[in-house]
């Protein structure tokens, strides 16, 4: 890692994670976007135009985000007790959120040894203040890039060129860290950045020819040769 300057992070899955595992299939189902009825429940199909509407879209009033969402999809104004459901939603994925139990101990250890952090996420606006104020993620960050503020969301290159742009670094002294062998390693790698997937418990991953390939943020400090 003697080339490495920068290092940038995934949220989801890499350094903490929701028991409310899936909240945009809920958000599907409150709108009623393409959802089929299986065994007597209404199940999401996973829409990729309706997820990257949900990250990409820079709404931070609920009842706002979710009368926007609707109209782009063609699907009737949302009740109130949509919007009621909507906003059970978001207490569930803010609440139920977890860190992983070496995230701070290896932020802490990276940064207080010179390296540069900074996080990379395919992110709607509501936790942001929860996570990053509240429970203080922020602090660890020199730059925090949402894929809500960028209007592109990952594997796309826009939103690592612009972690480029704002730390000012060439590619190759950049390594992202992340969990999705597609959008965190693969699109990393693709910009000629470093990239090194990071295997969590219960998330089935392939590894990435010219990436490295850690379990945790200690294996990562060990391999910066630095103590957490």
């Amino acid at each position: 890692m003697k080339t490495t300057k920068v290092i940038l992070f995934d949220l989801w899955r890499t350094l903490g994670y929701s028991l409310d595992r899936e909240p945009i299939f809920e958000v599907q189902k409150i709108v009623g976007y393409n959802v089929a009825t299986v065994a007597g429940r209404k199940v999401a199909i996973e829409d990729p135009d309706f997820m990257r509407a949900c990250l990409t879209t820079n709404i931070s009033d609920p009842g706002e985000f979710l009368n926007h969402l609707a109209s782009s999809f063609a699907c009737p104004t949302p009740s109130k007790a949509a919007h009621r459901a909507f906003a059970r939603v978001l207490r569930r994925e803010a609440v139920g959120f977890k860190f992983y139990e070496d995230t701070l101990a290896g932020l802490q250890a990276l940064k207080s040894n010179g390296y540069r952090l900074g996080l990379v996420s395919n992110l709607w606006p509501f936790p942001v203040h929860f996570l990053f104020d509240e429970l203080g993620l922020g602090a660890y960050f020199e730059h925090k890039i949402y894929s809500f503020e960028v209007g592109q969301a990952k594997p796309q290159p826009e939103i690592f060129e612009k972690a480029l742009e704002l730390f000012g670094v060439s590619p190759g002294q950049v390594m992202m860290v992340g969990d999705n062998h597609l959008n965190d390693v693969k699109a990393a790698l693709s910009v000629g950045m470093q990239a090194a997937l990071i295997l969590r418990p219960g998330v089935a991953n392939i590894a990435v020819p010219g990436a490295r390939v850690i379990n945790s943020l200690i294996d990562l400090c060990k391999q910066a040769k630095i103590a957490a």
